[in-house]
């Protein structure tokens, strides 16, 4: 794919004045390996953004520059305005970005209940907690019938709903999802999906790597394509489904 026929301008696209999390001028690298070249890329409360790509193009390297998992050699990450590379992961957290990471990761000897709980390690609020935890088990009935049930012994669509209730566990204004489809059954891939609207409904903001830039699009407001460490095309995320360049590249048979 040509960088230069990919670029894209649009003033619907540009940075608000204040979006809720901000990439500026990003540059990483894995010792002399550099994985990112001046990124820029912003989410505006509200919405959910998605971060397409092929292989080794920086996806998962981005995620992990946001949480704090990988510092960014130049550049700044901002959240609310607040520069946060730079700050530990449990500090990050605190401010308000949740994670559903790759693979899930739930807590495999803890029972269900106990994974949810993991979620709101950080609060202080008890009662706020319990009403919260409530709230996951009507938002998850699959998951209330299984809260004594050791989380490893789950399906893999029943982990990624406790991945998810984890995270909503803490609060967060921001919750990141690292590729949320990856290895499901289909059945599973549209509960997920739906799951992700519907959460948005409620008022959180998603940012979300996925493998699946077809299903990511359709449910998506915007979209970034990252290609070798680059952003090459940004846009609506209907003009982007509809682009030619984008069909070719990532929407064809077999490509993730």
């Amino acid at each position: 794919m040509n960088t230069a026929s990919l670029a894209r301008t649009n003033g619907q696209n540009a940075a608000s004045t204040n979006p809720l999390l901000e990439l500026k001028d990003i540059d990483t690298a894995y010792g002399p390996i550099q994985v990112h070249f001046g990124v820029n890329l912003h989410v505006n409360a509200g919405e959910i953004v998605c971060l397409l790509g092929g292989n080794a193009s920086g996806k998962s390297t981005t995620m992990k520059i946001i949480l704090g998992l990988v510092r960014p050699r130049a550049g700044a990450v901002r959240f609310d305005g607040r520069v946060i590379n730079g700050l530990t992961t449990p500090q990050i957290v605190r401010l308000g970005i949740g994670s559903v990471p790759e693979s899930r990761r739930i807590f495999a000897q803890m029972t269900v209940r106990e994974n949810l709980l993991m979620g709101a390690y950080h609060r202080r609020d008890r009662h706020a907690v319990a009403e919260d935890y409530e709230r996951m088990l009507a938002l998850f009935p699959r998951l209330k019938e299984r809260l004594q049930q050791r989380g490893g012994t789950l399906s893999g669509g029943e982990q990624q709903m406790l991945a998810i209730g984890r995270a909503l566990m803490g609060r967060p204004r921001l919750i990141c999802m690292d590729e949320p489809t990856m290895g499901l059954s289909p059945l599973y891939v549209d509960r997920v999906l739906a799951l992700i609207q519907q959460i948005n409904t409620q008022g959180y903001t998603i940012f979300m790597v996925e493998q699946n830039a077809n299903l990511a699009l359709q449910i998506a407001h915007r979209g970034y394509v990252l290609q070798n460490g680059r952003i090459v095309m940004e846009g609506q995320a209907d003009a982007l489904l509809n682009d030619p360049e984008i069909q070719d590249a990532y929407l064809g048979e077999g490509v993730s």
